[in-house]
Order: structure tokens, then sequence, then C-alpha cells
């Protein structure tokens, strides 16, 4: 479950989040937080500022409810360079992760690819950024990952080398994942989030590579429709793997006959 502080919450809306907490750790639920979409690193002094503080509050709210995973966005370039973005941020995101740790906080952060082209978050950049700071894992976001490749999720291959080059580059345990449709406006550029049915990205894709590689994964719904889109990616998942065990069942009873066979001959 993620908890979308999107807009952001003033303190006394957040009483409940230890609760919470509490009933996720006894369903055995995956907590993590959403941080708002205003987040800037690499803004003015004040705006740098504010993200990093609210990246340390909800370092603490994190903690209190058990969550595992802090995720933010980068926000925009305001006119650096790839190269001069990574060198910004790498001090900034050493200092948060150095926070955590001095003061005991639980989750990990993550960082978001982005799908916009003005907005810090390619592939390439959010792993560099992964590997100069320890500790900080990447959020692979389907659509904007397809929104910001040029529309190249069209295949299992395709997802499969995204993860053949986490796997490469983070050497990872564990993906988390944001998965929805994605529309596009005249221009090709990202306009927002669809449902899944309605998207250009296959979730069955996906899920095969997931089942097929055994890859430990967090799926979190980013749809309009969330919780629709989440039973239904779901659904989707037990179908592929359901059709891989019978796969399965087939070869290894073709495999017996054949091993039947051959001893009926050699006796």
């Amino acid at each position: 479950m993620e908890i979308q502080l999107v807009r952001g919450k003033a303190v006394n809306e957040l009483d409940d989040f230890e609760e919470l907490g509490e009933i996720a750790h006894s369903l055995d639920i995956y907590m993590a937080i959403h941080a708002p979409y205003y987040m800037d690193f690499l803004g003015n002094g004040y705006m740098r500022n504010k993200s990093s503080k609210f990246l340390q509050f909800a370092g603490e709210i994190g903690s209190q409810i058990g969550a595992r995973t802090i995720v933010t966005h980068i926000g925009p370039y305001h006119g650096c360079s790839s190269r001069d973005a990574i060198e910004a941020l790498v001090p900034m995101f050493r200092e948060l992760r150095n926070y955590y740790l001095q003061h005991n906080y639980r989750p990990s952060i993550g960082v978001e690819l982005a799908g916009r082209p003005d907005l810090f978050g390619t592939l390439r950049e959010i792993t560099e950024l992964c590997q100069r700071v320890r500790g900080l894992v990447p959020i692979i976001n389907w659509a904007h990952l397809h929104a910001r490749g040029s529309r190249w999720l069209n295949d299992r291959e395709s997802f499969k080398k995204v993860f053949d080059f986490f796997d490469t580059n983070l050497r990872l345990a564990k993906f988390y994942c944001h998965f929805s449709g994605v529309e596009f406006d005249v221009d090709g550029n990202e306009r927002h989030y669809a449902p899944v049915k309605k998207g250009e990205i296959k979730f069955e894709h996906l899920a095969e590579v997931i089942l097929e590689n055994n890859y430990d994964v967090i799926m979190i719904s980013d749809s309009p429709l969330m919780e629709h889109d989440a039973m239904y990616m779901k659904l989707i998942t037990e179908r592929v793997e359901s059709r891989r065990q019978e796969r399965i069942a087939r070869r290894e009873a073709s495999e017996r006959i054949r091993q039947v066979r051959k001893a009926a001959v050699e006796a």
C-alpha cells in the first residue's frame, strides 16, 4: 500500500497513521509513502530546502507506520544539463540518507522515473543517482518509462531489458514499480495516466516476465481506476501463472512419456 501525500498533508491529519501501520503489519501489507508532486530538488534554494524537509518528515512518519519506502520525484531540470543535475543531486541525497541513518528511520528513499522531457528522471539518470548514493532505490514507473522512451514497451523482450539493465547496474533484490495506462498529447508527450485496459502497455507482457524470472516485485496501481485496476492486474497475473503452470505440466508429462518409451526400447 502506498500512501499518497501528493498534495501535502498537515501534521494533525497523520495521527491515525501509526494505527494504520499496525493493521498493515498484521496483514503483511508492504507500506510506502509517496511525497507530494511539487518536490523540486533542482529549483531555487527555498524549493530545495522545502523538498528536503518534506523527505525528512516523511521518513519520520514512514518509520511510525512501518513503511519501507519513501517515493519521490526529483522535479524539473530548471535549465540544468543532465550531468549538472546529477552532480547537484548526489550530495543532497547523501545528506538525506545520512539524516535517515542518524535518526534510525527505517524506510529507504526511492526516486521515481519521470515521463516528461522537462523532468529529471530518465532510466540512466535514476540508475546513476542510485549507484552514487548508497541506499537509494529506483522506482520503476512503467507508464513514465514508456512515454520517455518513445513508446517502446510493446513486448515481453522490452520489459525484460529493463529488468536486465537494473540487474546489471544495481543488483536489486526487489523491484518497486508503478503501473497504469498512459495517454499522449498531439506532440506525443505524456499527457496523463489512463486505465490499464485503455493504455498501450500490455500488463500481461510484464506479468509474464515477472513470473518466468521469479522477480520480487511490489506493483502499485497508478490508474485513475486505482482499486479496480489493482484487482484487474492481480487477475491477469493469476491467469498468466495458470497458463504457465499448464505449460510446465505438459512439458513434464511429455518428458515422462519420453523416458518410459526410452526405457521400453532399452529393455
